[in-house]
């Protein structure tokens, strides 16, 4: 980074209590560079505060002079701040060209970066960053027993800091949700409907046959004598 460049830094508390550090550059925003270009770098957590130790520190100062200012110098873009928490550095840029060229150059560092880009030619989430810094900027500035009790989990190489109350988170956003398609009910078969007994027709009895006649015996007839 430029010597002449301004940058600012804020040491905030997000709603949770947990620490979050902010370096910020004071600039004008630029409409032209329309893109939010955000680049994760994950950090080993040590403490209870979750922020980086010394050597995290020592990494990140290489990745930003080896490799971003060289790609952003190469493609136009501009770094305007950096979040750390939670585990992770964040770096927000701005840009016109195509974001796949600078994840081309910037991933070969680690394959653990993340990378996140957005259309945003208002600035909006400079603005959020903006904002954070100009509500630390307005408070009155911590005495030093303030400071000693909050910092003691805070690398010793980063100084005490103006505090605003709470942390306004302006990292990357997430993808909306997508409602699941609604399913169709399943079409139901049919219960098979058993045929209806059928009533056995009504048989007529069969015609008895007469029984056979016997014929009436017939008396012999009377013999005259001779």
């Amino acid at each position: 980074m430029a010597s002449d460049e301004l940058w600012h830094l804020v040491e905030a508390r997000r709603d949770d209590g947990a620490p979050a550090m902010f370096r910020i550059r004071e600039l004008a925003p630029r409409p032209e560079l329309s893109r939010i270009f955000v680049v994760e770098i994950p950090y080993p957590v040590t403490g209870l505060s979750r922020l980086p130790d010394a050597t995290a520190y020592r990494r990140l100062a290489a990745f930003e002079e080896q490799w971003l200012t060289p790609a952003i110098t190469a493609l136009g873009w501009t770094f305007v701040a950096a979040k750390t928490e939670d585990g992770s550095f964040f770096l927000y840029l701005y840009g016109a060209g195509e974001p796949n060229a600078m994840i081309e150059r910037l991933s070969p560092f680690d394959g653990a970066l993340g990378f996140f880009d957005e259309h945003d030619p208002a600035w909006d989430e400079y603005a959020a960053l903006k904002e954070l810094l100009d509500e630390a900027n307005a408070m009155p500035p911590a005495h030093d027993d303030d400071v000693g009790d909050a910092d003691d989990d805070a690398p010793a190489t980063e100084p005490p800091r103006a505090k605003p109350k709470a942390a306004k988170k302006p990292a990357a956003k997430k993808p909306a949700a997508k409602k699941p398609a609604a399913k169709k009910p399943a079409a139901r078969k049919p219960a098979a409907r058993k045929p209806a007994a059928r009533k056995p027709a009504a048989r007529k009895p069969a015609a008895k046959k007469p029984a056979a006649k016997k014929p009436a015996a017939k008396k012999p007839a009377a013999r005259k004598r001779r």
